[in-house]
């Protein structure tokens, strides 16, 4: 039996909002793509800048999870790159790090992100954070 939420539903406004996750630990990931999934999103992930800028530039994304700390571009980067794109442009951008909230409010500011999620988090917590957030940028 299929998943879609619009055969669930009935109901095509019933889609499943897709995140895309730059994060470069494996493991991290893979727990936020299984909490996130277990949410009702479809989730898919990359580990270097260089990826995440290519499949956001690619892909239809309602929300993307942004480590700061990252290989090759790093997070603020990646976001100022995807903030001057067509396709990312409007896309609410998050970063995940658990630098000082000071210290991450003002990277925040510069490059033009939504806001962040601090690390390490809560899975119940983490998703109503995401929801914040897909709901002010529409």
């Amino acid at each position: 039996m299929g998943k879609s939420a619009s055969s669930v539903a009935g109901k095509e406004s019933n889609k499943v909002d897709k995140i895309l996750i730059i994060q470069d630990s494996p493991s991290i990931n893979a727990m936020l793509k299984l909490r996130l999934e277990s949410g009702g999103f479809s989730v898919e992930t990359v580990e270097t800048g260089e990826e995440g800028v290519e499949r956001a530039k690619a892909g239809q994304y309602q929300l993307i999870l942004l480590d700061y700390n990252l290989p090759g571009i790093d997070g603020d980067e990646v976001c100022r790159i995807l903030r001057k794109e067509e396709n990312t442009r409007n896309t609410p951008i998050v970063f995940m790090s658990a630098k000082d909230k000071d210290e991450i409010g003002k990277i925040i500011a510069d490059v033009g992100a939504d806001g962040f999620i601090g690390l390490p988090f809560e899975g119940k917590e983490l998703i109503e954070k995401i929801r914040g957030f897909m709901k002010s940028r529409t």
